[in-house]
């Protein structure tokens, strides 16, 4: 019998022996295969937290107030002041002075004007007097003219009552030939003569005519032309500056207007003060004290530490199955103590983007997903369920805002629970 259990001592060992090594065996192959099923990992991670950008509601230049970099600030705090650009000012004094310069030029073709009326007067003046000289002087010609036509007339007669005479003579016999060609010759020199007077009095009529509207048609009135011509050139100088003092005006107005404008819009944008529109910390100044800014563009961010996230990097191989809204714990140390606060899932990604601009930038490999858990640091709680005021509060938010602080996680789940989420993730996609 004693032999007996010696032999059967080594079977049950062995059989013990080769039972522990499958066990063994079987979970490593299943931790190679689907880690975290077999064992439950607590990955670590850090504290984050949403940047706002501010940008400028003006063009401007930036002068930085007291708060900085990393500093907390409260929403509504002054963090900057947009003072209007410099070259504004130069603008402005640049239209005033063109404006100045624009009065003086009309100014001027004023003085053009008025020094030209006496001129004109003057002119006016030698161009009447003128013209009722030579409008006498042409009556006592017409007058001369029509006596020398009826002298001419009478001569005709004269001469053809002569011609009359001798013309029956001739043909009798009693007259030469020679006398009656003299009279017949006579009776055309005197017709010749009288149509030359009548002419010439006819000229002279159609002189008077001109004369009487200004014009005078003669070569041996020289002044006529010089008078009347230059009293019509200044004529034509003084609507130049009628015009041109009309096309200065309206610029000038049109200046004025933007005089206008310009101290308009100094008054209501000469300066705007930049405001925090969160608490938080102030993270990252985009520009240089001092610079020239256009409007919208990026000045400044604000860490907004209102609502803290806590971001976890986790192997694709992990068998978390966690799900956008999953409540989970994140532990961190404060004061030699764990401390327990309450997190929500509201991110999960790979090198997919999630639409937020975080304070520290995290890159996930393409083997990893990013967890972003929402924070609630005042739910914080110790190890044992107790509550802890460690992470005190005012208004509603924590006294501090921890950005860069690592953590770990804590999934409500089992062993069990992991496996059969595992399980049906290998199931469902085969």
């Amino acid at each position: 019998m004693y032999m007996q259990n010696l032999k059967t001592k080594p079977a049950i060992t062995g059989r013990m022996l080769r039972i522990g090594l499958g066990i063994f065996l079987l979970g490593l192959f299943g931790y190679a295969l689907v880690p975290g099923v077999f064992f439950s990992q607590l990955p670590t991670g850090r504290v984050n937290a949403e940047l706002v950008t501010v940008r400028a509601p003006i063009d401007g230049q930036i002068s930085y107030a007291e708060p900085r970099i990393g500093e907390r600030v409260k929403r509504g705090q002054t963090l900057a002041v947009l003072r209007d650009l410099p070259d504004r000012d130069v603008r402005l004094a640049n239209l005033q002075a063109q404006s100045t310069s624009l009065a003086e030029r009309i100014a001027g073709l004023d003085q053009q004007a008025a020094a030209m009326e006496p001129l004109l007067q003057r002119l006016g003046g030698d161009s009447r007097n003128f013209r009722d000289a030579v409008i006498s002087n042409l009556l006592a010609q017409i007058a001369e003219a029509d006596a020398r036509v009826r002298q001419a007339e009478a001569n005709l007669r004269l001469v053809d009552a002569q011609f009359k005479r001798i013309e029956p003579l001739a043909a009798k016999g009693f007259a030469s030939r020679a006398d009656f060609d003299r009279r017949h010759s006579e009776v055309d020199v005197a017709q010749a003569e009288l149509a030359a007077q009548r002419r010439s009095l006819d000229r002279l009529r159609q002189e008077r005519q001109a004369a009487d509207q200004g014009i005078f048609l003669s070569d041996s009135y020289n002044n006529a032309p010089y008078s009347q011509q230059r009293r019509d050139e200044i004529e034509l100088q003084r609507l130049a500056l009628t015009s041109r003092k009309a096309e200065l005006e309206a610029e000038r107005a049109q200046v004025d207007r933007q005089i206008e404008a310009e101290q308009r819009r100094r008054q209501q944008m000469g300066e705007a003060v930049i405001a925090s529109p969160v608490n938080g910390v102030l993270w990252r100044q985009l520009e240089s004290d001092g610079a020239t800014l256009g409007v919208s563009l990026p000045m400044l961010q604000v860490a907004d530490c209102s609502r803290i996230f806590f971001e976890v990097l986790r192997d694709r191989r992990s068998g978390e199955t966690l799900s956008i809204g999953d409540s989970v714990m994140v532990e961190f140390e404060r004061n030699g103590r764990m401390v327990n606060h309450k997190a929500q899932l509201v991110g999960l990604r790979g090198d997919q983007d999630v639409g937020r601009e975080f304070a520290i930038a995290t890159a996930a490999s393409a083997d990893q997903l990013r967890l972003i858990f929402s924070v609630d640091f005042a739910s914080g709680n110790g190890g044992n369920g107790a509550a802890t005021s460690q992470v005190q509060v005012q208004n509603g938010q924590p006294e501090a805002c921890p950005i860069g602080r690592v953590g770990r996680l804590h999934a409500s789940d089992t062993v069990i629970d992991r496996t059969t989420r595992r399980l049906n993730d290998l199931f469902s996609g085969s």
